[in-house]
């Protein structure tokens, strides 16, 4: 695997759409909203997600992650974002982290990022791309529930 590999990924070039857009045309409002028993809004979703990328790319910077609790840290405490603007900048965030892990994907995948751990470059990528591409699946999965999906040519 290189590079490239990764950079295409992270964005699921020939496999699915892209992990970057499955949150265009989400109304924040709506971002919130549980249909059916489906287990978890789409804000809740992008939170989680949030959560893990960042916390392998601190791995990938040779930090260590502040959470004593990641598996309870990694859902929001409430279901829906409280404004436009929390939405909004959830989203920036995880496209900015989206695009670190290419900056990533650009260094030495075998280098070892990891004190005290066999983790590679290589590996903590991996991480995200398979964590990222699941979650992304759910949220368009969610989408479609709701009738949302695909997103209009002018959304996505």
């Amino acid at each position: 695997m290189n590079g490239q590999f990764f950079k295409n990924s992270l964005h699921g070039e020939g496999a699915h759409f892209d992990t970057a857009k499955v949150f265009d045309g989400v109304d924040w409002q709506e971002a919130g909203d549980k249909t059916g028993d489906f287990p978890h809004s789409i804000w809740e979703l992008l939170f989680h997600m949030n959560y893990w990328q960042d916390y392998m790319l601190d791995l990938l910077n040779g930090q260590t992650p502040k959470s004593q609790n990641p598996d309870e840290e990694s859902w929001p405490h409430t279901p829906s974002p409280e404004s436009e603007d929390e939405w909004d900048s959830a989203i920036a965030y995880f496209l900015k982290g989206l695009e670190e892990a290419e900056q990533e994907s650009t260094k030495d995948l075998l280098e070892k990022v990891v004190p005290g751990r066999e983790d590679t470059r290589g590996d903590c990528l991996q991480t995200i791309v398979l964590h990222n591409t699941y979650h992304a699946g759910q949220v368009v999965f969610a989408r479609k529930i709701k009738g949302d999906w695909p997103p209009t040519e002018r959304e996505s």
